[in-house]
């Protein structure tokens, strides 16, 4: 179904509040009004270009600035889009054309002959073919404009208020976290708002729910299996489960409208989070397979969160967003990994992920960040504040190394944040947890008010866990201080091993990724077996003491034992090179098992964390549930 929702703002709190707001979003409804506004021309969309105008009223002075930010949030990447606009003209409000100059990469001056208060158009032509990075795409089946991507903006007005209206194709319905008073027009209260809020566009589906106290809209473009009732439980569950970590709040609730929007398609993945909005990809095959199923949830779980942690508070350092350059700051830990440990967390508290599962996604998440080589080369903070540079940067140059010498502030952020709300639990008596801590950031530092600093997450910390905990913290974010994992998982009844390598079939390991057949080396494990033999990024594996490698490496490995010595034979910048390796033992991997003789007070702090789902319930009842077979766990 096709719905255009129109909803209020969230902070509209007392009758009076609610009169003012309805004032002044009405009369932004007027061109003459609105200190910005934007038309989309989408009659080009079967080319894939869209043309915008940009009309910046009561501009005053001899010149006018405005600039094309060139990264988008949630992606810590310059990625100059400016590179796809063409075409581009000034204009006063009669039309007359004003002379301009490119001041930067992506930026212009306007002149303007008469000084006094006047209009300035500006109108250009953008190229959209670029969906997998969540910026513009544009064809004759939808439009998906992400702001920051496609909608230049006027320093001196960027406060103001903001018109944007879509000339919709008969049968076209548009959708946005904006407030949407007619089909196809959005008003926002600047244009920090309008960048936080992505626009859909075509002929999509729909699945509207109440979750929460929110009114959630969740769109479909793309390939699904229609289950509309299936979608709206679980991501109500997800929603419900999300906004009870912060059910203490003072603010109450960020928002009371939420709008996901979804694009399927083969080889899609990935999601951004927005101010009431996040825009994320999936494969199809994950509405029919319930692994990808968990995979799918947990990602929303992530972008959702990210409504409060981010969306509603943030660094100090970003509490404001610079569009012209990189925005630094050391605790993207925060921002993105005490959010991926929540994504994990949520959908078992939602009821939609067993517990036995989760045991299984967090000792994988373990084994990636411990068993990395980069988790003794670089901390937290490092990581944050290089992610521009070396997190998310796309040089070939950068990729193999990057896992020796970086670590991952998602994943290995998760796992402080699994040690910070067991060790709170822990300390307070089950009394406190990281729902605590995160709870406090939103009631004292809203969106706009300068942002928190790594002193105040300590503070709090030491609030709820006390000021050893605090203390240790230092080592985990600013030095490489190991996580102390086994330590708090015992604290819930969980024991923290290795798996049993000794029946392995592969007996020996060459620390490489490895891709393709034959197999190319990626990424030279610092220190392993290749690493030392003098292994290139690049190299193609042609032979393995003489045989022939495809894809039977692993069975030609079954041949030797730990220390022996072997010998590649390899192509490198188009020769043929001979290299000896001696061979390493395999590493098993993490895992976790209950901790049967754990006492009750254990097992109920463990039920607590887990938001009431029980250790493997499904198994101890002896029942299999909608025709499945048991798991085979205990």
């Amino acid at each position: 179904m096709n719905v255009t929702q129109t909803h209020v703002s969230p902070e509209r709190k007392t009758l009076a509040a609610a009169l003012l707001s309805v004032v002044l979003i009405c009369l932004s409804w007027t061109v003459n009004a609105a200190e910005t506004s934007y038309r989309v021309d989408l009659s080009e969309r079967a080319m894939q270009q869209v043309t915008i105008e940009a009309r910046f009223s009561e501009v005053t002075g001899d010149t006018l600035d405005f600039h094309l930010p060139v990264w988008r949030s949630g992606l810590y990447l310059v990625l100059d889009f400016v590179g796809t606009v063409s075409g581009l003209e000034v204009s006063d409000g009669n039309g007359e054309a004003l002379a301009f100059e490119q001041t930067a990469k992506s930026s212009w001056r306007v002149s303007r002959p008469d000084s006094g208060t006047g209009d300035v158009v500006v109108r250009y032509r953008v190229y959209a073919n670029s969906l997998n990075d969540r910026t513009r795409h544009v064809d004759s089946e939808h439009a998906f404009l992400n702001p920051a991507a496609v909608f230049v903006y006027a320093d001196q007005l960027r406060d103001l208020p903001i018109e944007l209206t879509l000339d919709l194709p008969d049968g076209w319905q548009a959708a946005s976290g904006m407030e949407q008073p007619d089909r196809g027009r959005f008003v926002a209260p600047h244009y920090d708002r309008l960048v936080d809020s992505p626009i859909e566009a075509g002929t999509f589906d729909l699945v509207t729910f109440e979750a929460a106290g929110m009114t959630i809209d969740f769109l479909i473009h793309g390939i699904w299996d229609g289950d509309e009732e299936r979608l709206a439980h679980d991501m109500g569950a997800l929603v419900t489960a999300t906004a009870e970590v912060f059910a203490s709040a003072d603010r109450g609730l960020p928002t009371d409208y939420y709008l996901f929007i979804l694009h399927s398609g083969d080889g899609l993945g990935g999601g951004t989070e927005y101010y009431n909005s996040t825009l994320v990809h999936t494969d199809p095959r994950a509405f029919w397979d319930e692994d990808r199923w968990q995979g799918f949830l947990g990602l929303m779980a992530h972008e959702f969160f990210h409504t409060w942690n981010v969306k509603r508070f943030r660094p100090a350092a970003i509490d404001r967003y610079d569009y012209q350059d990189i925005n630094y700051t050391e605790l993207l830990w925060v921002a993105e990994g005490l959010t991926s440990y929540y994504d994990q967390l949520l959908p078992v508290r939602a009821g939609l992920v067993p517990v036995a599962d989760y045991r299984e996604q967090l000792a994988d998440a373990i084994s990636s960040v411990v068993d990395a080589p980069g988790y003794s080369q670089d901390t937290l903070a490092r990581a944050s504040l290089e992610a521009w540079t070396k997190g998310f940067h796309r040089g070939a140059d950068r990729a193999p190394d990057k896992p020796n010498r970086t670590v991952s502030f998602y994943s290995q952020g998760g796992l402080l944040g699994l040690v910070l709300d067991l060790e709170i639990r822990r300390a307070s008596n089950d009394g406190r947890s990281l729902d605590t801590v995160m709870t406090s950031l939103y009631d004292d530092f809203p969106l706009g008010g300068g942002g928190f600093t790594y002193a105040d997450f300590r503070e709090r910390l030491a609030a709820a866990g006390g000021d050893a905990l605090a203390e240790q913290l230092d080592g985990w974010v600013y030095d490489t201080q190991p996580l102390p994992l086994a330590d708090a998982l015992q604290s819930i009844g969980w024991v923290l091993d290795r798996e049993d390598t000794s029946e392995a079939e592969v007996q020996v390991s060459l620390d490489a990724s490895l891709r393709g057949n034959p197999p190319v080396v990626f990424s030279p494990r610092l220190d392993g077996a290749a690493w030392r033999a003098g292994i290139n990024a690049g190299d193609e594996l042609m032979a393995l003491d003489g045989v022939r490698i495809g894809s039977n490496l692993d069975a030609l490995f079954r041949r030797y034992s730990p220390g022996d010595e072997v010998e590649f034979t390899l192509f490198r910048d188009g020769r043929l090179k001979t290299v000896p390796v001696t061979l390493n033992p395999v590493r098993g991997d993490h895992e976790l098992e209950v901790d049967e003789d754990a006492s009750e007070q254990v097992q109920r702090v463990r039920t607590d964390w887990l938001g009431g789902a029980e250790e493997d319930s499904a198994e101890e009842d002896g029942e299999e549930e909608d025709g499945e077979e048991e798991d085979g766990e205990e």
